[in-house]
């Protein structure tokens, strides 16, 4: 059995930071997200858990204090252009990396007791299978009340309002906010709650962006990867071996700054590598990634030509057939195939998570399809794989083949359309929005955010928390985290499309102060720096997209 001693996408790395000022440690650091909670506190325990959660953060700035002496004030994040994002040497944390396990360790005991003693969302909420939903022909309005019992149909119309308001307008866009009480198990576990939900946000983007440079009308279109034809799929492909291709736009190929990174492609990998503790458990991990992602997609126009728009792989589509899907079938329109199977190998250990999970369905060099061993390879990474092969320093050149494991066990468990539904309906703020959806909160260790990465497997790029944009299912991965931010965000605009919480560091180790709007985000090697609240809307700023 693999011991993970790192705890995976983990919180130690947060006090290895805390107490170094410094990147963590090689095979110290977390390789994976955390995860999500399906069953939240309601009203008055809701107090309980954030006086709870208050606790944890004094306690997380008294360790901090404690290893005052070996620490550095925590630098903002570097803005690197035109020379780079600025390397920081690693130094072992152990002590402190246990010492912040134990914190967090008492603090989810101390959560879990005060959700056993509440009635959860899920529990106190009655939902019919007793029925299909049933809809208008026009906008899906539904033919039942949003009361979570019994009813046959529990579908909210696109147009945001719920069925109980049958006499209004079918194209008036309401204010009304969906809840899970609307829909049925049956309606939330197949996908047509999120895809109704979904329509609701559509409906009310269409409404607010009828004028104005960026409109509904003229916004570019993301899709999922399967509804792309197989021209635009293989365009796309092309286009990111293109970029594996090309030379380094802001540094020089096998730099001694950056002695791994020889292509484009690899300066988004070293970025995100240099970024990491300033875009995990951070204000601006939704908002950093969704402009990664977009300079990403970017970068693929201005350098290899290509037209089209990034993808989403809406993984709640493959939970619990991951290894059979269409995205990763090794043909020419895929994503490239599985690893190649390796038998006989042990279960693998997360501690953090207190995870044991079985070996996937791959393991091994992937040998069919685009970015198939002998036509891509990745060159930087792992620094924090319980599989071995870490580097010694975060920017070392290792150049090896893509490695994929397809792991059911993740998907069937983190990445399906009830986690997705459950976490846009069950969040209205933004704080535990994305605490959830990384998985820094309740009693599921991977979240919709972590689990994508972990469908990788282990050993794979996409499961290590600092290089997992070499697998460029990163991007495609990410756009979905988008898409769901996205949603969530459209269902209340007004509420919503400004906020944030949190601060510049991963959970706040160390403390550093709150994030600001007029904050500058450092985007390294990838692009120049952008300011956080024009990150805020897909359709304005730099952006003008949506999704479809």
């Amino acid at each position: 059995m693999h011991l993970q001693s790192s705890l995976v996408f983990s919180l130690s790395a947060a006090t290895a930071f805390a107490s170094t000022g410094s990147v963590a440690p090689t095979g110290s650091a977390p390789t994976g997200a955390v995860g999500y909670n399906t069953t939240q506190p309601q009203n008055g325990q809701q107090k309980h858990i954030s006086e709870l959660e208050a606790q944890v953060s004094s306690l997380k700035a008294s360790l901090s204090s404690k290893h005052a002496a070996s620490s550095s004030s925590c630098e903002n994040a570097p803005s690197s252009l035109p020379s780079g994002a600025v390397s920081r040497e690693s130094s072992p944390a152990s002590t402190a990396s246990a010492t912040y396990t134990a914190a967090y360790e008492t603090y989810s005991s101390a959560y879990d007791d005060a959700q056993k003693s509440s009635n959860s969302v899920l529990s106190t909420t009655s939902r019919s299978v007793s029925a299909p939903f049933a809809t208008d022909s026009g906008n899906g309005t539904s033919t039942a009340g949003p009361t979570g019992t019994a009813a046959s149909s529990s579908l909210v119309g696109t147009s945001g309002t719920s069925s109980s308001s049958a006499s209004a307008s079918s194209t008036a866009v309401s204010t009304y906010l969906p809840v899970l009480g609307d829909y049925n198990d049956e309606e939330i576990s197949s996908g047509s709650a999120w895809k109704n939900v979904s329509g609701i946000a559509d409906a009310r983007m269409k409404a607010r962006t009828s004028s104005g440079d960026c409109t509904y009308e003229n916004a570019r279109v993301r899709t999922e990867f399967r509804s792309m034809s197989n021209d635009q799929r293989k365009a796309f492909t092309d286009a990111i071996a293109c970029l594996q291709d090309t030379e380094p736009r802001y540094t020089t190929a096998g730099s001694d700054a950056y002695p791994g990174v020889y292509t484009r492609y690899d300066e988004f990998v070293a970025t995100h590598i240099n970024m990491t503790y300033h875009i995990h458990g951070t204000a601006d991990f939704l908002a950093w990634h969704r402009n990664f992602i977009h300079e990403f997609e970017a970068a693929l126009g201005e350098t290899c030509g290509y037209t089209g728009t990034l993808p989403y792989w809406d993984w709640a589509i493959d939970a619990g057939k991951v290894d059979q899907s269409e995205v990763f079938n090794g043909d020419e329109y895929s994503m490239g195939g599985n690893g190649m199977y390796i038998a006989g190998r042990d279960d693998t250990y997360l501690g953090l998570q207190d995870t044991t999970f079985p070996p996937g369905t791959g393991g091994g060099c992937v040998m069919s399809g685009p970015f198939s061993n002998g036509t891509y390879e990745t060159h930087l990474g792992p620094l924090d794989s319980p599989y071995g092969n870490n580097v010694a320093n975060q920017f070392d050149y290792n150049p090896r083949c893509l490695v994929r494991d397809l792991s059911n066990f993740f998907s069937e468990r983190y990445n399906t359309y009830t986690n997705v539904t459950e976490l846009v309906l069950g969040q209205p703020e933004i704080g535990n929005f994305q605490s959830l959806m990384q998985g820094f909160l309740g009693d599921n260790k991977f979240g919709v955010h972590g689990g994508g990465h972990w469908i990788g497997g282990g050993p794979s790029q996409l499961e290590d928390f600092h290089s997992s944009p070499s697998d460029p299912v990163f991007f495609i991965h990410h756009s979905m985290i988008d898409h769901i931010y996205t949603v969530w965000q459209n269902l209340a605009w007004d509420e919503r499309e400004d906020a944030i919480d949190g601060t510049s560091t991963l959970l706040n180790s160390p403390p550093t102060a709150d994030m600001q709007l007029s904050d500058v985000l450092s985007f390294g090697l990838v692009a120049e720096d952008k300011t956080f609240g024009d990150l805020m809307d897909t359709m304005s700023g730099p952006y003008c997209y949506r999704y479809e």
